[in-house]
Order: C-alpha cells, then structure tokens, then sequence
C-alpha cells in the first residue's frame, strides 16, 4: 500500500505522513421512510457520492502549507483529486466488472473504453445486455479505459508508482500485453510503456499529468469480456479488486491549528466527490 496524494493532475503531492483520522465512506443517499402500518419504503440516489475525512496531528510544515493551499484554492478553483492508499482499483466500480448502462453511449456504458488503433471493436454484449466486449481484428488491436471523471485521462502525478492489470479475459492470451500511454497537462502524448504479459507496471515520468491504460490481445480473436481489470497507484494490480473509481473533489470543510512543538501543525480536511470541473 503506498502513501495519499493530494492535489491537480500533474501536481499531486504525497504525504507521507499516515492520517490520524481517515474516513472514505461512500454518502449513499439513502432516505428511509416509514409508515403508520409499520412498513418502510427506501428511496436512495442512483449514484453514491465518496467523501473523505483526513486529519494529521504533527503534520510537517511542507505538507501543512499544500494542504492549506489547496483548501484556500490558491493555486484555483479545482477539482482535486486524491489518490487514496487504501483503494485497490482506481477503474470505476462497473469499469472494472466490464459493466454499464445496456445501450449507453456516455461513460455509464460503452464510453468508459475506447480503440486507441485503427482496428478492433467494442460493443455490448449481445449474449448479456450491460456488459461490454473487446473484439481484435488482428495483432495490433489495442483498447484503452476512460476515467469517468471530467478528464477522461487517469490524473496521476510524477513521481508516482502506477500498474495495470488487464481483463482476466484477456490474461489468458499467450499473445497479450499491457500498456501504459503517458500524456501532459493539455491531454497531448508524451510517452508510453508496455510489457508482455497480463500486467505493467510503471514510475510516471517527468512532465505526465494523466495516463491511460491499455490492452493488446496480441492476435485476432474475441469478443473478449472487459471484466476484471485493475488500476493501481502505490501498489501491484491484483486481480478481482472491486473498483473504487478516482472521482473529482473539493474541500468542503478544513481546520489548522498549531502543534506543539511549532512549526508543526494539526490539519483536517474533509471533501466531497464533485461532477464540474471547478470543483
């Protein structure tokens, strides 16, 4: 498990320092209502929201002062984003499970992967509606996996340890392999990294702020079920680790009181998951 990064794509900082308190729950939004025959109906929104809740007692000066920055959006508006240590998968919840909305085209479905060569197909499954399929043409077939958040690259940092694990689908292939394509603040490529094999693992270079994973089957074949891939930051992908997803937030509450001894400081912060890209 590697340490939390806090920040914008591109300039996250790791702190290193473990968090007194760190709170990740899920807001399911879950309303109860209850009858004067004693019955209970449940109405909950469609998507549950994450919120964090992270304190330090002692926290450096160095940290202090990024976190203050960010709670005071000095640097601007946001969104942030936090590379939580004890997510396994970063892949959105249905990503990794290669499922979505039956018939959507947006990131609910069909948009949470896209070609990035000429050849090769994604489609929905025509056996099981919701779930989503990779078909090769030949060997130089590639797929890649969208962040559902405003970006659609993965926001990473440089510095930072990042794998990939493909579908399981997919490892079985004696042809397959994995990748990483690296790209700067404007979204424009920088670098890629592939290994052989089901799994890649990577330091992001100087100058990335996002990257985009990917796969090659290798060989014609498919269709190929997208299920069971994994994203990893600070840790080696595993696979069949439910997908957290890596959501755009803001802070919405903060404290910062000196310690004692000085200049150390008693930092909180809490955020909540956001969907524009001003946070």
């Amino acid at each position: 498990m590697g340490n939390l990064w806090i920040g914008p794509p591109g300039a996250m900082t790791e702190i290193d320092q473990a968090a007194k308190s760190f709170d990740r729950s899920a807001d399911l939004g879950v309303t109860e209502f209850k009858s004067l025959g004693g019955r209970v109906t449940v109405t909950r929104y469609p998507n549950p929201v994450r919120r964090m809740k992270l304190s330090w007692d002692l926290l450096a000066p160095a940290h202090a002062r990024v976190l203050d920055r960010l709670a005071r959006r000095v640097d601007g508006p946001g969104p942030l984003y936090v590379v939580d240590p004890a997510a396994g998968n970063v892949l959105g919840a249905t990503q990794a499970g290669g499922l979505g909305v039956a018939g959507s085209t947006t990131v609910t479905g069909l948009a949470q992967w896209f070609r990035t060569s000429a050849t090769g197909t994604l489609a929905e499954s025509t056996a099981q509606p919701g779930a989503f399929v990779f078909t090769a043409a030949d060997a130089t077939s590639v797929v890649a996996w969208r962040c559902a958040g405003t970006t659609g690259n993965f926001p990473v940092a440089p510095g930072l340890q990042v794998s990939f694990r493909v579908p399981a689908a997919f490892a079985a292939l004696a042809t397959v392999s994995a990748g990483f394509d690296f790209k700067k603040a404007d979204g424009s490529y920088l670098s890629s990294v592939t290994a052989a094999g089901p799994l890649v693992g990577a330091t992001v270079p100087a100058g990335a702020a996002y990257l985009t994973p990917v796969a090659r089957p290798g060989a014609a074949g498919g269709p190929y079920s997208l299920a069971g891939a994994c994203l990893a930051y600070g840790a080696v992908a595993e696979a069949g680790v439910p997908g957290d997803g890596l959501p755009p937030m803001s802070v919405t509450g903060y404290s910062d009181s000196p310690g004692r001894p000085l200049p150390y400081r008693s930092i909180s912060v809490d955020l909540v998951e956001v969907s524009g890209a001003a946070g």
